[in-house]
């Protein structure tokens, strides 16, 4: 049903870009410029409705390729006993479309020390897919929402073997 609704959605813009396009280039009447800059303003307009995932998308690209890594001196971590340390989320400011990174915290049992740490981050879908509801989750819906560490931190921690515990009280 949703793939109806989004070429519905997407066969009424054609029709109004089609439209704008006719309307802008009618006051050119007589000229053989008119069907190229027809063209150029269909061109223009047609990727207006996802504008915002389209750069939203290129920032969360950047955004992922700064926070995928996982901060870990293997030297000092290997064989240490350690507890997950919740973070508060954090809105990511100045991206088109809401960006939320998710620090991952894993402290030493013993000492309270920094060990392990990483970030994930979520992305929610733009204007566009957020009015139509579209997509499931609210995610986006030209580039995948969402980044992790490309290692599997359970693979680091039995590599190095981390012992992971739960929060103390």
């Amino acid at each position: 049903m949703t793939g109806f609704l989004l070429l519905f959605a997407l066969a009424i813009w054609v029709a109004i870009d089609t439209s704008l396009s006719v309307f802008v280039t009618t006051r050119l009447a007589g000229t053989e410029w008119r069907v190229p800059i027809a063209i150029v303003v269909f061109a223009v307009l047609l990727p207006l409705p996802l504008i915002d995932e389209i750069v939203g998308g290129q920032q969360f690209k950047q955004l992922c390729k700064e926070n995928s890594t996982i901060q870990v001196d293997r030297a000092t971590a290997s064989g240490r006993t350690v507890y997950f340390d919740p973070q508060q989320n954090v809105d990511v400011k100045g991206t088109w479309v809401r960006v939320v990174l998710q620090p991952k915290r894993f402290v030493d049992a013993t000492t309270g020390q920094l060990v392990v740490s990483y970030n994930t981050l979520i992305a929610a879908g733009g204007r566009f897919s957020q009015a139509l509801a579209i997509s499931e989750g609210g995610m986006p819906i030209t580039f995948d929402g969402s980044c992790r560490p490309t290692e599997n931190p359970k693979d680091l921690f039995k590599s190095l073997d981390i012992k992971a515990l739960d929060r103390p009280n």
